[in-house]
């Protein structure tokens, strides 16, 4: 009965620490070290608000933009993108990567 017991102890935490390291970026503007990426707002050239990320890691701008735009199902649109990491690549000849954002598929 105690081993029971302490099986589904065992077992709960390592589920909630499986999901806390598999979550996605942060949804708030700002550094998130997570997905090493920063995110602010800008207004584009169409006069319209945006979404700025700038990231280190491969799939960090992605994750953050997903978070972001978790309102409208982590569906967003694509405006501008530099420089994305991909692995292997070396950061300091690519470049900083980022990408502007908007959320929603407009």
């Amino acid at each position: 009965m105690t081993l029971r017991s302490a099986v589904r102890w065992i077992l709960g935490v390592g589920i909630a620490g499986l999901l806390a390291a598999c979550g996605i970026g942060q949804s708030a503007l700002g550094n998130d070290p997570d997905t090493e990426s920063n995110a602010s707002t800008v207004t584009w050239t169409d006069g319209q608000p945006a979404i700025f990320i700038n990231c280190k890691t491969p799939g960090g701008c992605q994750s953050r933009a997903v978070a972001i735009c978790n309102a409208t199902g982590g569906d967003y649109t694509v405006l501008r993108m530099q420089n994305m990491p991909t692995r292997g690549d070396m950061t300091q000849v690519r470049g900083p990567a980022s990408v502007v954002i908007r959320c929603g598929n407009k």
